[in-house]
């Protein structure tokens, strides 16, 4: 969906991330993945990094939790999977003492924003962009 929306960004693959970077992930005491499995077979994860913020020039001293990757498989859409990977998050997130989670939406994935904001999440920041020609 990512590709085919902005082809001039992101290069066209068929999985989500590659094992180096799934590597990099499981090696960082900042980032935790949760996946949601049945029978054996991966419907859904969720990668989430710790931010802390400590005498930081604009931000109070903060520990936010940042939902970094949060993918369902089409065939498991619908049914609870990406609600229950969003609810291990904000577990994930009481128990660190991060006081906010965050995570970025494309500006054409409507799906996604509307599941977010159905799940309480609030718009904080629009991010733009203009092409240098």
């Amino acid at each position: 969906m990512h590709y085919d929306a902005r082809p001039d960004l992101i290069k066209p693959k068929d999985e989500p991330f590659n094992k180096e970077y799934f590597d990099s992930c499981l090696s960082n005491n900042k980032v935790k993945i949760f996946v949601c499995e049945q029978d054996g077979e991966i419907l859904g994860h969720c990668i989430t990094k710790t931010l802390e913020y400590t005498n930081h020039h604009i931000y109070y001293d903060m520990t936010i939790l940042e939902i970094d990757d949060l993918c369902v498989d089409k065939k498991a859409r619908g049914k609870n999977v990406g609600r229950q990977l969003f609810e291990k998050a904000r577990a994930h997130a009481k128990e660190i003492g991060a006081t906010r989670m965050e995570l970025t939406v494309w500006g054409f994935n409507e799906n996604a924003r509307q599941f977010y904001e159905h799940l309480g999440m609030v718009e904080k920041v629009c991010r733009m962009e203009m092409l240098v020609n």
